[in-house]
């Protein structure tokens, strides 16, 4: 290990850093083991105060630093970089919820809280939290904010960025920024906090924020319809929106080979009925139960489907089997080689005309291509992955690749959507930004970039 650290590690308590490389390595890979870095040093700060002491030694020392949360970054925001003398600060150990305010309904909670740990700590109290992700028993709170985390309920509650009220953080240059603030109305210029929200740890460290929580809902009916094609899904969806309004908790898609996916986890991942498309609609604290099965079917008689199905789920273990369905498809997916992802957001009008101009595209481009399209059609969200069902080897795998997000991307602006819609930009789409936001857009971020992290330390590599 280089000299130069020993004057910090000495400062700190040993359980606060480790030099152990069979312990590193497993911090230097991401969730989808697409980016592997290196580091000769990990740090776990158990206090901010460790956290403000290591940022001033690496910024005093120009060493450049890596933000890591639960590492479930999907575009490999959260890992070093090969060979560029990174180190990592997991912010784990960080993980007290400092306050819970029942009476504003906001909880203050450390940047190290993993989601799935916060809601169980809610949930005697009636209350949960904003977001809910699949990865939801390892993502941290301080990553969720990090990266603007969108996930399955932003048709309800909006992404993270709109129910945060206040963050802590530390500086690249190791200054305290303070603004826990617990109201929710503050018009006194710059919202600062804004610019640490999504900024995928290129500004600074989040080490604590106060978000709003809500009433845990009383009761929930989970349901899944079928249909043949994506426009008689974006029907359903308006019929569904228009009846139901603010008791829509999340509304997903799901294609035919994204759900058949999910057999090869556990065969019981199944559903009564086929399709090629399937959406899974939660509602919450529905008045009528007991009328709702023959509610459904009258409201969908008002159009014509050429063939679909409605299941509504029975009991609460139903809802859970359900659920995991859609939840499992990433894991499902992991299990495939050359996959090429694309988290991208539309339109509703104009997702059917981007699935169809896509799709007839890949399938022209090679006929071993098949699509894994699932995401969240309530915020525009699709996960729209390429599976190449061949053996590539590394100059193959490349060139299809380029020309596979050359089709899917030229789509996405064609009808105006974005390239990313909740992973951020990280390392996979660094280079792709430049192409799809404006000269004078980068050109000022690189200089807030500036002000903020003036010798570059923070998180390098990610987004610019």
């Amino acid at each position: 290990m280089n000299k130069v650290y020993k004057p910090l590690l000495k400062t700190l308590s040993k359980n606060e850093f480790c030099t152990e490389q069979n312990v590193i390595t497993n911090h230097c890979i991401d969730w989808r083991g697409k980016f592997k870095g290196t580091a000769e040093l990990i740090f776990f700060p158990k206090n901010v105060k460790s956290v403000i002491k290591i940022i001033k030694f690496c910024y005093k020392n120009k060493i450049s630093v890596v933000p890591q949360g639960g590492n479930t970054s999907l575009v490999g925001g959260s890992v070093p970089r090969v060979n560029k003398g990174e180190i990592i600060i997991n912010l784990s150990k960080l993980n007290k919820i400092r306050e819970v305010d029942t009476i504003s309904n906001i909880v203050t909670l450390e940047g190290g809280c993993i989601l799935q740990d916060v809601n169980d700590k809610l949930e005697p109290l009636g209350l949960e939290m904003p977001i809910s992700l699949g990865s939801k028993g390892s993502c941290q709170i301080g990553g969720n904010i990090a990266t603007n985390a969108g996930g399955l309920n932003v048709i309800k509650y909006g992404s993270i960025r709109s129910n945060i009220l206040g963050i802590e953080a530390v500086l690249p240059n190791g200054e305290f920024h303070d603004d826990l603030k617990t109201i929710k109305k503050n018009n006194t210029g710059f919202d600062l906090k804004q610019l640490l929200i999504g900024s995928e740890g290129t500004l600074g460290i989040i080490t604590a924020a106060t978000l709003k929580i809500y009433k845990k809902p009383n009761e929930r009916i989970v349901l899944v319809l079928s249909t043949e094609k994506i426009s008689e899904t974006l029907e359903a969806y308006k019929i569904i929106t228009k009846n139901f309004g603010e008791l829509i908790t999340a509304f997903e898609l799901m294609n035919n080979f994204s759900v058949n996916l999910t057999k090869e986890l556990d065969n019981k991942l199944k559903l009564p009925f086929s399709g090629d498309y399937y959406c899974l609609i939660e509602l919450t604290n529905f008045l009528d139960i007991k009328n709702f099965n023959n509610f459904i079917i009258d409201k969908f008689s008002e159009i014509s489907f050429k063939r679909m199905n409605v299941i509504i789920a029975k009991s609460e273990s139903e809802n859970k089997l359900f659920w995991r369905i859609r939840e499992e498809i990433p894991l499902a997916e992991k299990l495939l080689k050359n996959v090429i992802q694309h988290d991208v957001s539309l339109p509703l009008n104009f997702i059917d005309k981007f699935i169809e101009k896509s799709s007839s595209s890949l399938k022209k481009l090679d006929s071993k291509i098949f699509i894994i399209n699932f995401g969240h059609l309530g915020d525009n969200n699709l996960h729209f992955n390429v599976f190449i069902d061949k053996i590539l080897d590394r100059k193959e795998y490349k060139k299809i690749q380029k020309d596979i997000n050359k089709i899917v991307f030229s789509n996405v602006v064609k009808f105006n959507g974005s390239i990313s819609a909740e992973h951020g930009i990280g390392q996979l789409r660094r280079k792709e930004l430049k192409n799809f936001k404006s000269a004078d857009e980068i050109k000022k971020m690189i200089q807030i970039k500036k002000i903020f992290d003036p010798k570059g330390i923070m998180n390098p590599g990610k987004i610019i």
